[in-house]
């Protein structure tokens, strides 16, 4: 089905005990303390299978139940916004994936950068190092560094930040390696908002986001929705900076969106659909089919403390190949993206799925992924009764 509805699970093709462990194995994270709050939608064939919230909104022994409209912060999978709005361009005809970076941000320079194209960006193959670029900015600033004001239309802070890393020389060779790099997604919503016009978290509202119907998604949060924000105690994972005023006003291109499960889920079943939703089409199935295969073959990445001799991505979004990255069940055409402090979610075309798992990563659980949403999705995959 093309809309998010709640019908039969025999059209689904899931059991109703299935369902039922579903409900039970989410609800025991928050009773074993793996999180304190937690939101998760699953869905197949278009069937909205579950849609539960489990916790307290924050932390405080008074603090209201957790409803399924709670905010989380998507944290990185806001670059899945990013990446759909580069192929949007692209469908267009006004930007290319294999146009080099510098033809958009001629202020892009360095030694071996006109190799750098949108497409390595797209897929963490740039060369660029995030650590790095983040020292190298902060040198540039230390040494007092004057950069030039920033457009009408563009975040001054984001400027600044773009702009001390512009000439940071790369790592290693474009397309050699993956390193995944908020930066490179910056830069991304930089072409974004050269090539449209439009700062690029309005480029997202007016073409992905208003579109869809995902009226619970905000990069800048207005102030009379934040009593909706998740909440986390000083031992969570990324609570130093997920609820301050900076991130809650972010535009970041890489990490600055907010969200429900359920606006996720439709994003995720935009793409299941192959590019449409409620009779809207975003991108043409060619699009998506681009998107969600494995663009990078042969390329190895490390990320953290895990090593992959085949990193699997596409653009914008994780392959799982043999990740078996947030579920044991997944098929290897499955794709997903996690985000800092818990979020996840995933679609897979084989099983037509499409979960979402919100939650509150406590910090003994690192790296920053919460381990335990392969327990839900393995329980949703499990739940299938008919392929």
């Amino acid at each position: 089905m093309i809309e998010l509805v709640a019908s039969s699970l025999e059209q689904a093709g899931v059991s109703a005990s299935g369902v039922e462990r579903i409900k039970a194995a989410a609800a025991q994270m928050v009773e074993d303390n793996i999180t304190p709050a937690q939101v998760i939608v699953a869905a197949r064939k278009g069937v909205i299978l579950v849609h539960q919230a489990d916790g307290k909104i924050g932390p405080e022994p008074d603090a209201a139940t957790l409803t399924v409209n709670t905010l989380f912060p998507l944290c990185s999978i806001t670059k899945l916004f990013t990446a759909t709005a580069v192929m949007m361009l692209v469908e267009r005809g006004k930007a290319g994936l294999n146009r080099p970076v510098v033809d958009y941000i001629p202020e892009f320079t360095g030694e071996g950068k006109s190799k750098v194209c949108v497409h390595h960006l797209l897929t963490h193959t740039s060369g660029l190092d995030g650590e790095k670029i983040h020292l190298h900015a902060q040198a540039k600033r230390a040494e007092g560094t004057e950069f030039p004001a920033s457009a009408s239309n563009q975040d001054p802070e984001l400027h600044e930040y773009l702009y001390s890393g512009y000439d940071a020389p790369l790592s290693c060779e474009p397309g050699t390696a993956m390193s995944y790099c908020g930066y490179g997604y910056e830069l991304l919503g930089e072409i974004i908002r050269r090539v449209s016009g439009q700062a690029h978290d309005e480029f997202v509202r007016d073409n992905i986001l208003e579109p869809l119907g995902m009226e619970n998604t905000y990069y800048r949060v207005p102030q009379e929705v934040r009593s909706r924000v998740v909440r986390r105690s000083p031992e969570a994972a990324c609570a130093e900076w997920t609820e301050t005023e900076y991130q809650l006003n972010s535009v970041s291109a890489g990490g600055g969106a907010y969200s429900t499960a359920m606006d996720l889920a439709i994003f995720g079943q935009m793409f299941l659909n192959g590019g449409i939703f409620n009779g809207i089409r975003l991108l043409s199935p060619v699009t998506v089919k681009e998107m969600t295969r494995n663009q990078i073959p042969g390329v190895s990445s490390q990320y953290r403390d895990e090593v992959f001799p085949e990193a699997y991505w596409g653009y914008g979004w994780a392959i799982n190949g043999t990740k078996r990255d947030g579920g044991d069940l997944f098929s290897p055409k499955a794709y997903s993206h996690w985000g800092a402090a818990g979020p996840f979610l995933c679609v897979d075309p084989v099983y037509q799925t499409v979960t979402v798992h919100l939650s509150v990563e406590l910090d003994h659980q690192k790296p920053f992924k919460n381990m335990y949403a392969d327990y839900f999705n393995n329980t949703v995959l499990a739940a299938i009764t008919e392929l």
